[in-house]
């Protein structure tokens, strides 16, 4: 096993803690309001969205160079 590689499960981790810190920063009603968790839960799915296609699309860009 190569230590430079990253596993599929470390990914995933490394990916929704990035996600979820990014739609975090990013919301912006008072934390304990139902807007909050609203506003934050929409842009979880969307950026989670966004970045599991970007992942899927570079790990397919990967697959064709090897």
């Amino acid at each position: 096993m190569n230590r430079e590689t990253f596993t599929q499960k470390q990914v995933l981790i490394l990916v929704i803690a990035i996600v979820a810190g990014i739609a975090f920063a990013e919301t912006s009603s008072p934390m304990w309001s139902l807007s909050f968790w609203r506003e934050f839960g929409l842009k979880l799915i969307i950026y989670g969205a966004i970045s599991e296609f970007v992942v899927i699309l570079l790990s397919s860009n990967e697959e064709k160079n090897i």
